[in-house]
């Protein structure tokens, strides 16, 4: 009697199971890294620490996106070369903030739409402008550089060094956005190409050093900038990796997120 009442509530019980879905993907911690430099608002602070008080504006965008996704971020920082390398050789689960070049494209994966990569799902727009010397007879009108009598100065790297190849300007790759600022301010580059944000910041907390340095408008370029994957991670993982996207496109649409950037601004 015990033994037909046992397989009768195993009989039951795989028959409740049976009817429960497979869970679409049970991976629940995504290894995220990005890069040491700070790009107020987006990222602040620099190094490898994260100050979660006031972490920057892109930080709390995946905080609010991993809750609507259901799942769990691990954020690192690392220097920004090396990142590329830990998400191209899949130690790295994704990296952020990162633009398209279609050389990535064989080892990250990006969120995409009819065969491109789609802005709808980036975490946000980036600007890179031009910076001279006062009196620096460079101009920039949107598709030609004129004026340079030395390469332009940028970061190593950063996709805007392609950009300034396909325009066929002379570029003189540099670390660090202090390297860069210092050599223009030397003289040893005629412009330098940078993150807006980002240097408008290290030129605002060095008026004495950087101070003089002139923005040249219009923006060099203007590009989206995503969170990417590794391709072991999307191809493993695919659904998971659509769904954070999709959760990214929300936030950003959202008033809570709104709200968030609105304090950053203050």
């Amino acid at each position: 009697m015990v033994r037909r009442v046992w397989l009768l509530g195993l009989t039951c019980l795989l028959g409740l199971l049976a009817g429960v879905p497979a869970l679409a993907d049970p991976l629940t911690r995504v290894r995220l890294v990005f890069s040491t430099d700070a790009n107020p608002p987006r990222i602040m602070g620099e190094g490898t620490t994260i100050d979660w008080a006031r972490p920057g504006v892109t930080l709390e965008l995946l905080r609010l996106a991993a809750v609507r996704a259901g799942v769990e971020f691990a954020f690192e920082r690392v220097p920004w070369k090396r990142g590329l390398f830990l998400v191209g050789t899949g130690e790295a689960d994704g990296l952020f903030q990162a633009s398209h070049l279609p050389d990535r494209m064989g080892v990250m994966a990006y969120p995409m739409k009819a065969g491109r990569p789609d802005p709808a799902r980036a975490l946000m727009e980036q600007r890179y402008v031009l910076y001279t010397r006062p009196g620096s007879p460079v101009t920039w009108d949107g598709a030609r550089l004129t004026g340079a009598d030395a390469p332009v100065g940028a970061i190593s790297s950063y996709s805007v060094v392609d950009e300034l190849t396909r325009l066929g300007i002379p570029v003189e790759e540099g670390k660090t956005q202090e390297h860069n600022l210092d050599k223009l301010v030397g003289g040893r580059i005629a412009a330098y190409a940078g993150l807006e944000a980002m240097t408008d910041a290290l030129i605002a907390a060095h008026p004495g050093r950087y101070g003089r340095l002139v923005k040249v408008m219009p923006p060099l370029v203007a590009k989206p900038y995503y969170l990417v994957f590794s391709r072991a991670f999307y191809s493993e993982h695919r659904d998971l990796a659509e769904r954070i996207w999709d959760a990214i496109a929300e936030v950003n649409a959202s008033g809570e997120f709104a709200a968030i950037v609105r304090r950053y601004a203050d």
